[in-house]
């Protein structure tokens, strides 16, 4: 394409290039019967085919009988393949036959999207379709409420908060006949979590209720559906692929910043007449695309969590009336919510897994066009391994997703929810960890054991009120004056408010001026000037306590998994360049920053080598954190934030879960370890430099900013373990720990 070597030569501005070109051509599922073919209600035949469908897929006619029969089915095909038709045609006949249904989407906005199609199909037919969520008026409860639709809209959190404290939505709920999960590989980490929990309160630990579910890209097994709903279920596929062709382009960016490449790459191809949506994973960087491309004068605005819904709204709206050249987005906007044709796709970095990789490239293109996508590879251990091994970017497989369903964290919120709807719950009844979630919020006074009753407080309601199926961790507001203008949920606010922080929301600089823990608040000022400078904070972790619960053997060394609690302290931050990406200064505060939690991790016991001094230790161990953190990516699909590190110069290495009470990512490096031992071999190996540097063992994500660090005393250490020439006996852990 034309377009692909006007790129590759502007690219040459920056000493960047494309690395690499992958065409994925034009493919359609295998066809089923035609639509007068089915033993559907003759009104729905003649609207499907208004619609514009005449025939069915064979895998939407395979989902259309099960669902019928209420079959628990997970229904997995590409983008633009059909995947809502296979499920809507079924629960529209069984609407027609008195049935009803509830559709659950992730986000009220993927909803609200949503009710526009559904009423494509339902309009003709006489049947009521309602949505039901925060921003439903008064009124239009009170009509849902009177006459129960035939398809009720909504998302997880309506529901978790309905079910607590409303009596007549609990009944709208419980006296549907389906319930249709869609876009579920969006439930991974901590909101896989809750939806299994949210499915146990729905069916009230039963396992009389019919669920649908349904995804683009998810590596799904009928051990995933029962993990993730608590009820057996079958597996229905069409195709993996997306219908369509689209271009997929590898940047290698040299010592370029990835940022200002993506704020160029947009405004080269705006310039072209684009239409263009921009993803990164971090929401300070997506701030920091969109104004560097004002330089390019180009117009893009951004789309992140944090920023107030009202923000967001206003952003989608203007995309959709062509007000725009395009927006920078976090993964709010992996979704398919109706943002009009985009036609390319820049992912400004590696996203933290293949099955995001495939929701964002499937934004370009829809409609029937081609789709530009492009991937810009930095500096990071991952992307070099991409870069020298590009075929392998494009052959992996769609991770299952990664959950844990044991984080007591979320159990308590559910258990407390549940109390607040029954008031009084028989133990003896409940699953185990649901009694130990009810004799912890004992202990905390947010219920009450009585003999072999749990009861509720004046108290659980309303704390129940304030909970959310987003987040586990505390949630600090950030104020600018006395407005509020965003939130951070904890840890991860640690990252990004301390004093002194530079702080982007909507376009705007801000400096935290202060960062209350205790309060959950930070206040900001805002900056009219630009800076020429970012922060990251300097910070320590320490793995206070460890319950150890399971155990296996790695190369010859001991590796344990299980429940631990950490601290982290933010002694001070660290300021960078915006161009060059040079660390400036130190500074120090006098009050570090405090913050303890628990959550779920491994850990490894190394060997000593003999030969080595103290100082010889921590480089190995540090720099042999760093990079198996980095081939979790590889090996566990982890995203570059999923997991943290803590390195001890007796030998042992923590990697744990970022998120309070635990993701399940850990786990799943655990089982893997192997393999990320490999890509970490290969990491350290290949790479060229003298003895450490971003492409090997340094992390944008290290608290002490990348000190003590060697590639080649980790290779050795690495190398030796898996030719089994190095071995050591175990001793205590001890020393000071380094994150």
């Amino acid at each position: 394409m034309e377009i692909l070597s006007e790129v590759n030569d502007k690219l040459k501005t920056f000493n960047a290039k494309i690395a690499h070109v992958h065409t994925e051509t034009f493919l359609e599922p295998e066809y089923g019967p035609s639509i007068n073919e089915i033993d559907i209600d003759d009104k729905l035949k003649k609207s499907i085919i208004e619609y514009g469908i005449e025939r069915l897929y064979k895998y939407q006619y395979d989902a259309y009988r099960k669902i019928k029969n209420k079959e628990n089915v997970m229904i997995i095909s590409g983008t633009g393949t059909g995947k809502t038709e296979a499920f809507l045609i079924p629960i529209l006949d069984l609407a027609l036959k008195g049935e009803r249904s509830v559709l659950v989407y992730p986000t009220k906005a993927l909803a609200r999207d949503q009710l526009t199609r559904v009423y494509k199909l339902a309009r003709e037919l006489g049947l009521n379709v309602g949505i039901f969520d925060g921003d439903t008026p008064e009124k239009e409860r009170e009509r849902l409420y009177r006459n129960p639709p035939h398809i009720l809209i909504t998302n997880p959190d309506m529901i978790h908060l309905g079910l607590a404290l409303s009596t007549r939505f609990r009944f709208l709920l419980r006296t549907a006949d389906h319930f249709i999960f869609d876009e579920v590989h969006v439930y991974e980490g901590v909101l896989g979590a809750h939806i299994r929990n949210l499915a146990d309160r729905i069916k009230e630990f039963k396992n009389d209720i019919h669920i649908v579910a349904s995804s683009a890209t998810v590596g799904a097994t009928k051990y995933l559906f029962e993990e993730l709903f608590g009820v057996e279920g079958e597996i229905i596929e069409g195709i993996r692929r997306r219908k369509g062709i689209a271009i997929h382009s590898i940047i290698d960016s040299g010592n370029s910043s990835r940022w200002t490449l993506a704020a160029y790459l947009a405004a080269v191809l705006v310039k072209n007449g684009l239409k263009v949506l921009v993803f990164t994973d971090s929401q300070q960087m997506a701030e920091l695309v969109a104004k560097i491309a004002d330089r390019f004068r180009v117009n893009l605005e951004v789309h992140r969590a944090g920023l107030i819904a009202e923000e967001r709204i206003k952003v989608e709206e203007k995309l959709r009336n062509g007000e725009l050249d395009g927006v920078v987005a976090t993964p709010t906007l992996e979704l398919g919510i109706d943002i009009g044709t985009i036609d390319a796709v820049i992912m400004a970095e590696n996203p933290p897994s293949y099955t995001k990789y495939v929701q964002r490239a499937g934004r370009a293109g829809r409609r029937n066009n081609a789709g530009l996508v492009f991937t810009i590879l930095g500096d990071d251990p991952i992307d070099s391994y991409y870069l020298r091994h590009p075929e392998e970017f494009f052959t992996r497989k769609i991770q299952a997703l990664t959950f844990d369903p044991t984080n007591i964290e979320v159990i308590k919120i559910h258990a407390l929810a549940y109390l607040a709807e029954k008031y009084r719950v028989k133990l003896n009844n409940l699953p185990p960890l649901w009694k130990k979630a009810y004799e912890i919020l004992a202990t905390e006074s947010r219920a009450k054991i009585v003999g072999s009753y749990v009861l509720a407080t004046p108290e659980t309601k309303k704390y129940v009120a304030t909970t959310s199926l987003r987040s586990v961790g505390p949630i600090v507001r950030i104020y600018e004056d006395k407005k509020k203008i965003g939130e951070r949920e904890l840890p991860a606010a640690l990252h990004d408010l301390y004093p002194n922080a530079v702080y982007l929301i909507s376009k705007k600089t801000y400096i935290i001026e202060e960062f209350d823990i205790d309060r959950l608040i930070a206040k900001v000022r805002k900056v009219n000037s630009e800076l020429s400078y970012y922060t990251k904070p300097l910070y320590s972790m320490d793995l206070l306590e460890f319950n150890k619960k399971d155990e296996r053997e790695v190369y010859g060394e001991k590796v344990e998994y299980g429940d631990m609690k950490l601290v982290m302290r933010v002694e001070g931050y660290v300021t960078y360049d915006v161009y060059s990406k040079r660390g400036k200064n130190e500074y120090f505060y006098e009050n570090p920053i405090s913050f303890t939690y628990n959550t779920k991790g491994l850990l490894i016991y190394h060997p000593l080598i003999d030969d080595f001094t103290l100082i010889d230790h921590m480089e190995t161990y540090h720099a042999t954190e760093h990079v198996l953190i980095s081939a979790a990516r590889v090996a566990a699909g982890a995203s570059l934030t999923d997991l943290g590190g803590i390195s001890y110069p007796s030998g042992h290495v923590v990697i744990y879960d970022s998120s309070i009470g635990g993701s399940g990512v850990s786990k799943l490096l655990f089982e893997r370890l192997e393999q990320a031992y490999e890509v970490a071999l290969d990491i350290v190996k290949s790479c060229n430099c003298e003895d450490g540097c971003p492409n090997c063992v340094y992390s944008p994500y290290c608290g002490n900013n990348n000190k003590y660090l060697s590639r080649k005393k980790s290779l050795r250490l690495i190398d030796g373990l898996i030719k089994g020439t190095i071995k050591g006996v175990n001793k205590d852990r001890e020393g000071n720990p380094i994150a």
